[in-house]
């Protein structure tokens, strides 16, 4: 009977969990900000916490997470309205390649290496900085590049 009531409590968690990343949005799942990583992590830990405890009342974890959920949605509606609360909960976007130049005060506020850098412009079909007009780390972590002009590139090949 106990494996019955750990299997039942593993699924209506899961149908919790599910129906909570269903309500804040699929912008919460695909493009992790710090904040909404925080709260998956959260939403993960009050899944495993009756299932790893008979004792506690699984309702008490269903409440915590529908408490999250509703936070999320709070304050991802606060961040359409207000561009402060936003970039204070997102963060905000760092230039680290203008006209083809690395930008270090942009690395150094990014944290992230000069290899690094390369190798995100090699995924990304680059083979060095001077090939990209402007390069930008956004608040999900992600690098936005922006190719030169292949006519700028072959005049300045040809000088």
């Amino acid at each position: 009977m106990e494996y019955i009531i750990s299997f039942a409590k593993a699924l209506g968690m899961f149908a919790v969990g599910l129906t909570a990343f269903r309500l804040m949005g699929s912008q919460a799942v695909g493009r992790l900000t710090d904040f909404d990583l925080v709260v998956a992590i959260a939403i993960g830990a009050l899944i495993a916490k009756p299932l790893s405890d008979p004792d506690l009342n699984p309702w008490i974890s269903v409440v915590a997470i529908f408490a999250l959920v509703i936070a999320q949605i709070i304050i991802s509606w606060l961040s359409l309205k207000s561009t402060v609360f936003e970039s204070f909960i997102a963060g905000k976007t760092i230039k680290v390649i203008e006209n083809g130049s690395i930008i270090m005060n942009g690395l150094r506020k990014a944290r992230i290496s000069k290899n690094e850098l390369s190798e995100e412009l090699r995924v990304n079909g680059f083979r060095s900085p001077s090939e990209v007009q402007h390069g930008f780390l956004e608040p999900n972590g992600k690098l936005s590049l922006f190719g030169k002009e292949k006519q700028d590139l072959l005049n300045k090949e040809n000088q």
